[in-house]
């Protein structure tokens, strides 16, 4: 008679050993996609805070006379990408009215991109936005500091509109991972006197390339009071505002000398 006592054991390995090979495909194929989003995520909000802590510290430099400023952060998941205003490489402000040569105006820009995403964060123009790679819409995280001001004290009411423009400065191309320490300085700009009287004020976004149009688009309608121009001669992104009796443009430029 076949003694088959070991038959039973046996069955029930090969039936352990493929619940466990199936339990280990499946968190494979549905878990570690969730853990590497997760990850990416993480990495992005990082990289958020990072970018609004950077963009204080222009600030400083633009307006509390700071002359120089170091950050240091972890850029983990991607790549910190330092484009002069001089590269050609990011969009162009044009701002023009009566009574004055219009300003045309190429920021520069502190871009991440991550390397498990789409997910590009960008710091321009003293504003913090994001957008995903090769999409049309956008965001802004941290606005920055364009205003308008009616003074109801006199008679009639003024208006003041102030436009600032921080313009970043790299002699070479600057990329970085891991750990990095941001350093810049302002450098000296002569300061331009107020425009009085310009009446229509008109600022034109040309960023086609940059992808922040919807960005800044939402700000200068809603935050700044602007207006799309619905002028068939002006360009595409073009956005006014009416009856200013002061226009002031605040020029800065920050060097940056390394990451």
């Amino acid at each position: 008679m076949i003694n088959e006592k070991a038959v039973s054991e046996a069955i029930g390995f090969v039936l352990i050993l493929g619940i466990v090979i199936s339990g280990i495909g499946l968190v494979t194929l549905y878990g570690y996609p969730v853990l590497v989003k997760e990850q990416s995520n993480t990495d992005v909000k990082n990289m958020e805070r990072a970018m609004i802590v950077i963009q204080n510290d222009m600030k400083s430099l633009c307006f509390k006379n700071v002359p120089y400023k170091e950050t240091s952060l972890q850029v983990s998941g991607g790549t910190l990408e330092v484009i002069g205003a001089t590269d050609g490489a990011t969009p162009e402000f044009e701002i023009f009215g009566a009574g004055f040569d219009t300003v045309t105006f190429s920021p520069g820009a502190l871009v991440y991109r991550s390397d498990r995403g789409t997910e590009v964060i960008t710091l321009e123009n003293g504003a913090v936005m994001t957008r995903q790679e090769d999409a049309t819409g956008s965001a802004m995280l941290a606005e920055p500091r364009w205003f308008c001001d009616v003074d109801m004290t006199t008679e009639p009411p003024t208006k003041t509109f102030v436009i600032y423009l921080m313009e970043i400065d790299a002699g070479e191309p600057m990329a970085k991972s891991g750990m990095a320490t941001v350093k810049m300085k302002l450098l000296d700009i002569p300061s331009d006197p107020p425009i009085l009287n310009p009446g229509v004020v008109k600022v034109t976004y040309n960023g086609a390339s940059g992808g922040y149009s919807t960005a800044w688009k939402n700000y200068l309608t809603s935050s700044v009071g602007m207006s799309v121009s619905t002028d068939p001669g002006d360009p595409e992104g073009t956005y006014i505002l009416s009856d200013v009796d002061k226009l002031v443009i605040k020029r800065y430029k920050i060097q940056i000398l390394g990451i």
